[in-house]
């Protein structure tokens, strides 16, 4: 390994301000630029806008030849699935994300699923369409709950739970005929419903082996009581209780192990981060509910705060070498992500919201941005999430505790937060 490293961090979000914050604790860097950033990133690691386009093949060889880096962190999807890591390694650049093969069990839900069938990885039952009739007639023959997913992606807006036929009928209508998500709706998934708690779990993969750090479990409806309407995710905890010891172990077995395995076989063994949203049955029964081909936004937040070690060794090991001697381990106690959002997210928003921090954080409590940009030295808000809220200690309660008593010292007119983040744990 190279004793110093410059790196480039591609990616906004709450994500990559977490992922930042950690590389920059490492001695093993050197340089940290970003792309494109966001308001809680100072000027001088920010890279100039437009500097190149992230889905462009030629616009990014063109960048980086002209500015080179030893290693590049992908934070979102859409680079990945694009050829982004395809396009670094034809110029030798070490880079943290799937190539656009691997990168597809997030591109494509019919592709992850039938990956999944071949791999023997428990999941729900489907079947794909490419047009609305047919569509229509097997939902005739399958039971209320079900779900109706749009195959590509959709920034997580893809996604139906239907309680109702109308519903699932509309959701269909959405996707095929009114082409509300474009091309990412020209197949459509439907899976039959599964009942149970949900938990994140992510997998750092060399290709050969990995590294799992601790499960996380994400609130996703916008208000408190888990009601109103799905958002990307409205705070986090880790580590999950729902996943037991005994559960973990079948995740590593029956998920993980065949899924890298049949990647394997593919000739594209997995190097990169290995999401796999999971439902945990009543009886403790795993089963996959996703995969993404990337950290997961918000829960790598409170999830890094448990990583015991150098996260760019991890990171850079995984994308040239092998992570079995690198010292990192999972620390005890727990951490609690909470989002701050703009009223009236995920619909329609005010963005523009002054925001007033606290100038100092309390120990072991950081603040993240995500929805934010810097306007004369002063930060506003620029999307729905707007900041995340991270607190680490000895117990579940004592993080959730920390993170409320932050956020009640932010002042920020027009915004919300939910008040019951890790309520199914406590």
């Amino acid at each position: 390994m190279q004793d110093k490293l410059k790196v480039l961090l591609i990616g906004s979000g709450g994500r990559e301000s977490a992922i930042a914050f950690h590389l920059r604790k490492s001695p093993l860097l050197s340089e940290l630029k970003v792309f494109p950033g966001n308001g809680g990133f100072s000027d001088q690691e920010i890279l100039p806008p437009n500097s190149f386009n992230v889905l462009s093949k030629e616009s990014v060889q063109s960048f980086l030849k002209q500015n080179p880096f030893d290693f590049i962190v992908v934070g979102p999807e859409d680079p990945l699935v694009a050829g982004f890591a395809d396009w670094t390694a034809e110029l030798k650049i070490p880079t943290f994300g799937p190539d656009s093969y691997c990168a597809q069990v997030e591109g494509s839900k019919d592709f992850a699923k039938s990956l999944m069938m071949e791999a023997k990885v428990p999941t729900a039952e489907y079947a794909t369409f490419t047009e609305y009739y047919s569509s229509l007639n097997y939902l005739e023959t399958k039971k209320i709950p079900i779900v109706i997913k749009a195959d590509g992606l959709a920034a997580g807006k893809g996604v139906t739970v239907a309680t109702t036929k109308e519903m699932a009928i509309n959701a269909l209508k959405e996707i095929f005929q009114e082409k509300k998500f474009g091309e990412s709706g020209n197949q459509v998934v439907i899976e039959e419903f599964m009942d149970g708690q949900e938990a994140s779990i992510f997998a750092v993969s060399d290709g050969d082996s990995y590294f799992l750090l601790p499960a996380a479990q994400d609130h996703k409806r916008a208000y408190d009581g888990d009601q109103g309407p799905n958002t990307g995710g409205m705070g986090a905890y880790c580590p999950a209780p729902v996943v037991t010891d005994s559960i973990l172990e079948k995740v590593k077995e029956t998920v993980f192990d065949r899924m890298f395995e049949v990647f394997r076989k593919k000739g594209h063994p997995y190097r990169g981060l290995l999401y796999a949203g999971l439902m945990i049955s009543p009886d403790g029964e795993p089963r996959v509910v996703e995969f993404n081909c990337r950290f997961g936004d918000p829960e790598t937040q409170c999830v890094l705060a448990m990583l015991d070690g150098d996260l760019l060794e991890l990171l850079y090991t995984a994308s040239t070498g092998k992570i079995q001697g690198i010292q990192a381990s999972v620390k005890k106690g727990a951490a609690t992500v909470v989002v701050l959002a703009a009223k009236g997210y995920p619909d329609s928003y005010e963005k523009n919201i002054p925001l007033n921090l606290p100038e100092t954080l309390g120990q072991n409590t950081y603040l993240f941005h995500a929805g934010t940009l810097k306007k004369d030295g002063k930060v506003f808000s620029s999307g729905g999430r707007i900041l995340g809220v991270v607190a680490y200690g000895s117990d579940l309660k004592s993080s959730v505790s920390q993170a409320y008593s932050f956020l009640e010292n932010i002042q920020a007119p027009k915004t919300f937060y939910r008040k019951d983040i890790g309520h199914r744990a406590l």
